[in-house]
């Protein structure tokens, strides 16, 4: 099968070791930027071309990109909400997106990021994240880092092919298997956001987005099909 050489940032974490394994199943080639190729040694295992570095710093990001028709951002500062976020920078996804703009070998390589449900919008007009009984005040940091993703993308020139995938609340990895889902508009039902999706069904949106874009410049829901 040919197809679209997709590098994966942040293959080592849950949603995009997902990613990968779900793009190596159908035939693709990846190349997996992690901080640490011993500790997932799968990647190499599997066939995947892993560049070790930080996705941070332009350069490494430069490595990982360089030839790649399509890129996934999957990249988490970490893998569970800290206990304080003092001194947490905020800019953390926007330098990981700049450093994907500025490597891109073109704006028409795709680049499609996970999102957070925080940044979605309510049908008050509110963002999630301004509705502590949905989403924690304490959390507003993290937030705010997400939000800068959209800003990066949709003011970049020359505008690239972008897309920000998002998961809801209900993102598990005690679901298993890949189920129909959809993609709805950023803006949601509340009730929405606690449907429960597995990693393989949020992998499955992103890899059919890379490969079979349907939307494009937009934030989109993950949600399972009923």
């Amino acid at each position: 099968m040919t197809g679209p050489r997709v590098a994966v940032l942040g293959a080592g974490g849950r949603a995009g070791a997902a990613v990968t394994r779900k793009l190596l199943a159908d035939g693709y080639s990846v190349t997996a930027l992690v901080r640490s190729s011993a500790r997932h040694p799968w990647l190499t295992a599997s066939g995947v071309a892993v560049v070790e570095g930080d996705a941070t710093d332009p350069g490494d990001v430069a490595r990982a990109v360089a030839d790649a028709d399509a890129v996934v951002n999957a990249v988490t500062p970490f893998s569970a909400p800290p206990a304080s976020f003092d001194g947490f920078d905020e800019s953390f996804y926007e330098r990981v997106l700049g450093g994907i703009l500025a490597a891109a070998r073109s704006p028409a390589v795709r680049i499609v990021t996970v999102g957070l449900f925080a940044n979605l919008q309510l049908p008050d007009g509110r963002a999630v994240s301004a509705n502590p009984g949905i989403f924690p005040d304490f959390l507003a940091p993290f937030a705010r880092a997400h939000a800068r993703e959209h800003a990066v993308l949709s003011q970049a020139d020359p505008s690239p092919d972008w897309l920000i995938v998002t998961p809801p609340a209900g993102l598990s990895s005690d679901a298993a298997g890949t189920s129909p889902y959809t993609l709805t508009d950023s803006v949601v039902d509340p009730e929405s956001l606690g449907a429960t999706l597995s990693y393989e069904t949020l992998a499955a949106a992103v890899a059919d987005e890379i490969v079979r874009p349907t939307v494009r410049r937009r934030q989109v829901l993950v949600l399972p099909s009923t």
